[in-house]
């Protein structure tokens, strides 16, 4: 997938009359690997499979080139790290060679294009810091006039200070989106008395000093993203080519997310405009039929969401991702979501937890009663879902596992539906979150260093990248059991299917008959009169008790009453303070 960011500047700088060259290293890299060594790739390929996602290797290659005194004195450290991520130090210098090779021919490809240039930017998110801190190394060695930026998740927040005290070679670090940032150190560059905006650097001595911060240009406004595809060495059908449906998080307060300090403009783009730029792409190349959707929450209007899978409808697409908050989703729009075309891997939904005390810990900004509708939607409907569960967290307690675990097991029919997936795992703590901001307040200890941090000795930056901290909970034997138990949990219903869990009603003669299946029991209720369409009323979304009482005419105590015997016989999920309700069986 090559960078969205390089490819707007790329658009609109040459829409301003700038001279730009934009470069997408990370395509290149693993075929550089493939090229330079078969077996070794053939190694690469196994491990990435083995350790998945978190598998960071490669960045490592990196830095101990950056970084390659220090790295010669923590082989020690190096190894075992090494080793919980399935490398062998040999196996690892002996990448490390062609990692070298590597970012010398990047050198060499970018070498022409710096004479007399004014600025030369990185763009740094998922461990890429290392390598472009590398290569700007070696920029400011040849030319040292050159001024040189950062931006990107891998510096953005608190870091971006550590990283100008530490690394001389760079100049500017964004504290924002890039577009506006770079306009403004263009116009200063070529003018001293222009403001720069949305960024920190180095005074006259040597102190580090803020920008004003100004918020970024309109989405819907900014150019189309333009590519030298040709100079990608990947065919252009198994190019994945990354769309923006906006930027920023709408909510922004997630006690373990770091989002606020990213300081970016929260945005939804048009419909419209995500259609011109598909159509844009099609019109590049028919090949061109893999994409990306890049937002913390792609659902800031349902509408939009609405519109756009009326465009793509029998476009025949491929996404390979998409990331949704909870609370503004429902059937309308995960049904429109299957009409984006082929999902070659499930789409997120920020679920975290079943317990309403442990999102309001969180400070999620949902309800448990929520993401069990939409869950329970997204099962019926066959939409592609994953999720993860925090499986501990500051301030956990036994009440709250309890309170997880009671849901789960209440909607374990609908967890065990194939098009579901769980991914229990621990809280990790990433800078500039609120729990890393205030550890005392979340009854943690962290680490003085992050993970990256701990492996080189007398290492100067204590954070780096996005890498999390190691930390303990203050009752860390308690918050080891109770993740224990969540995993055990998630184990059991992983290994059930829906031959022998659901829970599913059909219309009878003389009322629903809602069967159940749990552990190979079965049993059935009937329902019948008010009890039945009360029931019905709500299957496909949440309602209110005081709303119901109105609608069919009977006092809310009747109503509450009601819902109470529906709720012990396990058939309905009740909020907390026992107002609204989610009737839980599956259409037959």
């Amino acid at each position: 997938m090559p960078n969205i960011n390089l490819g707007i500047m790329q658009a609109l700088l040459t829409e301003k009359g700038k001279k730009v060259k934009s470069f997408h290293f990370h395509l290149e890299f693993l075929p550089f690997i493939r090229r330079a060594n078969p077996r070794v790739w053939d190694q690469f390929l196994a491990q990435s499979e083995q350790f998945g996602v978190e598998y960071m290797g490669l960045d490592y290659l990196f830095a101990s080139l950056l970084f390659d005194d220090r790295y010669r004195e923590s082989e020690d450290l190096f190894k075992e790290r090494l080793e919980s991520i399935g490398l062998t130090l040999t196996n690892f210098d002996t990448l490390r060679e062609i990692t070298r090779s590597f970012i010398e021919y990047a050198f060499g490809k970018i070498s022409p294009h710096l004479q007399g240039a004014n600025l030369v930017g990185f763009s740094c998110s998922h461990y890429q810091l290392s390598s472009s801190l590398l290569l700007c190394s070696m920029v400011k060695k040849v030319y040292p006039d050159v001024q040189t930026v950062f931006g990107g998740k891998d510096c953005s927040g608190t870091f971006a200070s550590e990283l100008l005290k530490n690394m001389p070679y760079v100049d500017f670090v964004g504290t924002s989106e890039c577009e506006l940032t770079v306009e403004s150190l263009l116009d200063h560059i070529k003018d001293g008395s222009k403001e720069i905006v949305n960024v920190v650097s180095r005074g006259e001595n040597g102190t580090i000093q803020k920008a004003p911060s100004r918020p970024n240009t309109s989405l819907n406004r900014l150019p189309l993203p333009s590519y030298e595809m040709q100079d990608f060495p990947i065919p252009r059908n198994e190019l994945i080519m990354p769309i923006e449906f906006g930027r920023g998080c709408p909510w922004k307060r997630c006690t373990f997310c770091p989002d606020e300090s990213y300081n970016i403009l929260c945005q939804a783009k048009s419909a419209e405009k995500i259609q011109d730029e598909i159509g844009y792409y099609l019109d590049i190349s028919p090949d061109l039929r893999n994409f990306f959707i890049l937002d913390s929450d792609a659902l800031k209007d349902p509408k939009t969401i609405l519109e756009v899978s009326k465009f793509l409808e029998e476009k025949g697409l491929t996404f390979h991702y998409a990331e949704f908050r909870a609370e503004r989703m429902n059937r309308d729009v995960l049904s429109a979501i299957l009409h984006f075309g082929t999902w070659a891997s499930n789409f997120q939904i920020g679920i975290e937890t079943f317990s309403d005390r442990m999102l309001q810990l969180m400070n999620k900004g949902v309800t448990a009663l929520k993401n069990v509708e939409v869950l329970k939607a997204a099962a019926e409907l066959g939409v592609p879902v994953q999720f993860n569960l925090f499986t501990c967290y500051p301030g956990m307690s036994t009440q709250e596992m309890n309170d997880n675990i009671r849901v789960m097991d209440l909607i374990a029919h609908i967890l065990v539906y194939d098009n579901i997936l769980i991914y229990p795992g621990e809280f990790y703590l990433p800078t500039d979150c609120p729990v890393f901001m205030n550890p005392e307040q979340y009854s943690i200890r962290k680490h003085a260093e992050s993970i990256f941090s701990v492996i080189f000795k007398d290492f100067p930056m204590p954070s780096y990248s996005n890498y999390p901290y190691p930390y303990q909970f203050d009752n860390d034997d308690e918050q080891y059991r109770l993740s224990t138990i969540i995993r055990e949990k998630v184990d059991a219903i992983k290994s059930k299917n829906r031959l022998n869990t659901y829970m599913t009603y059909k219309d009878i003669s003389d009322g629903l008959e809602i069967s159940i299946c749990l552990n190979g029991n079965r049993t059935s209720h009937i329902l019948t009169g008010k009890e039945k369409s009360i029931y019905l009323s709500a299957l496909e979304k949440i309602r209110e008790a005081g709303s119901i009482a109105q609608e069919f005419d009977m006092p809310v105590e009747d109503v509450s009453a009601m819902l109470q015997t529906l709720e012990q016989k396990g058939l309905v999920l009740l909020s907390p303070d026992r107002k609204s309700f989610l009737s839980l069986a599956t259409k037959a």
